[in-house]
């Protein structure tokens, strides 16, 4: 054989082996690492899944444990609280079919609350409606010895409702300590709905596959596409016993009734719930596929144009081949971007732009997978950043129920207590004030009998104070009234001028005649008047004192009261509501002036919050409902 035979067959092997072997093991590489994304995509769904249905079903669970101590069940057997209980737990969630209270034997303690039939127009219309038969099964569902034994449990999947919607069971262990219980462990159980999965899981993409929510015992109570029936028993997984759930997180592949799909599965503790994530595995490895043809058939033509070259151009082939080899070796240590300069426009530099092209492509699908990879990052954050707004928009409402309830205690007990000191405290400022007329102005016991006089008067203004927040008005004296002649009468009531010389301007923003608000202008005023108070003794060195009204929501009008004193401290401002809490030093300060004023605003309807930047001022801030007697908050 002559030797420019040889030489072009050397030339082609030099040329196409290196950049085969290169190119299978670039391909095998990028097919590993774009299997791994894919897998790692699928995963990261199940998980986002499981973690909404876990999120959801624990704000559930905290909702069941806040409800035992915000209504004190813990310290009480009164069979009339135990009969009402039920209906204001279910009252808290509309996810809520039924609750109910049983005692350590399972046997109900008092009526369970759920309805019937829907209640169109009421708070309790999206609770849906179940069957007396399904009450029944729920309550003998209840894991009444799982939850004593680990203070919380969750059922078994039951169907219930028209529809025959999936509910799930969940139980909280509570312990009454009552004068007239004997101490036993009871239990608060919820049979909740679960059609918010469906509803969830419907709305996420899922064209060439389908996500599905497992109980227990492997069985699919919701997914992604519609389903009526009994849960479907016995789905099968990988690796796991049938009839249980996988303790850890996978991907595989498997057959799913008659389609191979890639699986991702991915726990919901502590609820004995799992999510699995299904695509068909064609559909899947579209991409892995896709670049593994993509890579044979541009090693094809790659080996093709170096034969013909090497044939042709023997003599210049080995330079030329270090170069192609170059650009195998960027694209194996993954320089995608590397580029080859063709030289010229023979077939060398054909293959050449051809091995440019695969780079380009391989380029692009890793591009890709890092965009996707950033859009479900995203997505988490998105999530993460919902769950977090619901979950602060629950603990203010859980924090406005508190103090409500807290004043209304304290209401009860001031109304309790009231007569038994108003009648010795009579007595006592009656004989002192008896005694400083009888007294000469030297006598040595007069200052005193004076000082007896002061705080005996003090006591009937503390006293004063409990009754009236004991005294929550039914409207019989509340009538329309204009804001601004109650801010008007306020200042009024509180010297104009004396604010003046305390170097104290006041500002006013409230249209005239504004938005008609129902209640008593006597209370209004008195509310008004020891906010005034307050924010004057903020000021000691003067400051602006300013008044603003607003329509944040339709039928709601917003009453700004805000200075430019020394300001509130961050730990103490959300205590500033709490009866006898107070940071003055005076005698006379009690500490009760604040929730006086938020019971005044409640009685009304209304709600009150506040906002503080030490240095800066306070604004407190007052919605009321127009031209209605009941709370915006109702």
């Amino acid at each position: 054989m002559k030797l420019l035979p040889k030489f072009a067959l050397l030339s082609f092997g030099v040329s196409a082996i290196p950049l085969a072997i290169a190119g299978f093991n670039s391909a095998r590489i990028s097919e590993r690492h774009l299997r791994r994304a894919t897998e790692e995509h699928e995963k990261m769904s199940a998980r986002q899944v499981a973690e909404y249905v876990a999120s959801h079903l624990e704000g559930v669970h905290r909702t069941l444990l806040v409800e035992t101590r915000v209504l004190d069940l813990t310290r009480t057997t009164n069979p009339e609280v135990l009969r009402k209980f039920p209906q204001l737990v279910y009252h808290q969630s509309d996810d809520f079919s039924a609750v109910a209270v049983l005692n350590s034997d399972g046997r109900p303690l008092a009526p369970p609350a759920y309805q019937e039939a829907p209640r169109p127009n009421t708070a309790f219309s999206n609770h849906e409606a179940v069957s007396p038969d399904d009450v029944a099964r729920f309550e003998a569902a209840v894991p009444v010895t799982e939850t004593l034994s680990n203070g919380s449990a969750v059922g078994a999947v039951l169907l219930a409702g028209r529809r025959g919607t999936p509910h799930v069971v969940m139980a909280v262990k509570y312990q009454p300590q009552g004068a007239s219980g004997d101490g036993s462990p009871q239990v608060i159980a919820a049979m909740m709905s679960l059609r918010w999965v469906a509803d969830y899981l419907a709305n996420l993409p899922s064209t060439d596959g389908d996500i599905l929510v497992l109980d227990r015992e492997s069985r699919i109570v919701a997914t992604a596409r519609p389903m009526s029936g009994e849960p479907r028993a016995g789905k099968s997984l990988p690796g796991v016993p049938a009839g249980s759930l996988p303790e850890r997180e996978f991907v595989a592949e498997y057959v799913s009734g008659d389609l191979r799909v890639l699986g991702a599965y991915a726990p919901a503790p502590p609820f004995g719930m799992g999510v699995v994530v299904e695509r068909r595995l064609e559909a899947a490895l579209a991409q892995v596929r896709s670049l593994r043809l993509s890579t044979i058939y541009w090693m094809s033509v790659s080996g093709l144009v170096a034969a013909i070259v090497g044939g042709l151009l023997a003599r210049s082939l080995s330079g030329r081949v270090g170069t192609l080899e170059q650009g195998a070796r960027n694209i194996a240590q993954g320089k995608l971007d590397a580029q080859i300069d063709p030289g010229s426009n023979d077939e060398l530099g054909n293959v050449a732009r051809a091995f440019n092209a695969m780079a380009t492509s391989l380029d692009t699908a890793r591009q890709e997978i890092l965009r996707q990879t950033e859009e479900i990052k995203g997505w988490n954050e998105t999530l993460e950043g919902r769950v977090e707004d619901k979950t602060r928009e629950l603990r203010q409402a859980q924090d406005l129920l508190l103090r409500s309830r807290s004043l209304a205690a304290l209401g009860s007990l001031g109304a309790g207590v009231a007569h038994e000191i108003n009648n010795p405290l009579t007595g006592v400022l009656g004989l002192a004030q008896l005694l400083l007329a009888d007294l000469p102005e030297a006598h040595p016991a007069r200052p005193m009998v004076a000082d007896i006089e002061e705080q005996a008067l003090r006591i009937q203004t503390i006293v004063a104070n409990l009754l009236r927040m004991s005294q929550r008005q039914g409207g019989e004296d509340f009538r329309a009234l204009d804001l601004a002649r109650v801010i008007d009468d306020a200042l009024d009531l509180c010297g104009p001028t004396a604010l003046a010389e305390a170097g104290i301007a006041i500002f006013k923003n409230v249209p005239t005649p504004g938005p008609p608000v129902r209640g008593s202008a006597v209370q209004l005023q008195a509310a008004l008047i020891q906010l005034i108070q307050n924010a004057r003794g903020a000021m000691e060195q003067g400051g602006r004192l300013s008044f603003e009204t607003t329509l944040p929501e339709a039928k709601l009008l917003r009453l700004r009261v805000s200075d430019t004193g020394r300001g509130i401290p961050a730990d103490v401002l959300p205590r500033i509501f709490d009866p006898f809490f107070t940071t003055k030093t005076r005698r006379n300060d009690t500490g009760i002036g604040l929730s006086v004023v938020h019971k005044i605003i409640e009685d009304h309807g209304g709600t009150i919050r506040v906002e503080s930047e030490v240095g800066t001022g306070t604004s407190f801030f007052i919605t009321f409902p127009i031209d209605t007697g009941a709370s915006h908050l109702a």
